[in-house]
C-alpha cells in the first residue's frame, strides 16, 4: 500500500509541475488593435500580460490574444 501511495503522489506532483511550467506565451501573427496609440490603453494590455508592438503609431497584438484583449480591454 505504501508504494502505491508514493507512486500516486509522485504522479500528481509531476502533473502539477507540467501544468505549472507549460509555456503560456502567445504566438502567431500580430494584428492591429485600435486606431492609434492614443486610443489604446497599453497599461491594461500590460496588466493582463498581453504583449503588444507599436509600429507607425498603431498598436498590434498577437492574433491568438485577440479574444482576451476584447474581454479585458473593451
Amino acid at each position: 500500500m505504501g508504494k502505491k501511495r508514493i507512486a500516486f503522489l509522485f504522479l500528481c506532483f509531476s502533473v502539477l509541475l507540467v501544468v505549472f511550467f507549460y509555456p503560456k506565451g502567445y504566438s502567431g501573427k500580430y494584428v492591429r488593435w485600435g486606431d492609434t496609440v492614443d486610443s489604446v490603453n497599453t497599461g491594461i494590455l500590460e496588466k493582463n500580460h498581453i504583449p503588444y508592438k507599436i509600429k507607425e503609431n498603431k498598436v498590434y497584438i498577437p492574433e491568438d490574444a485577440f479574444n482576451k484583449a476584447i474581454m479585458c480591454c473593451s
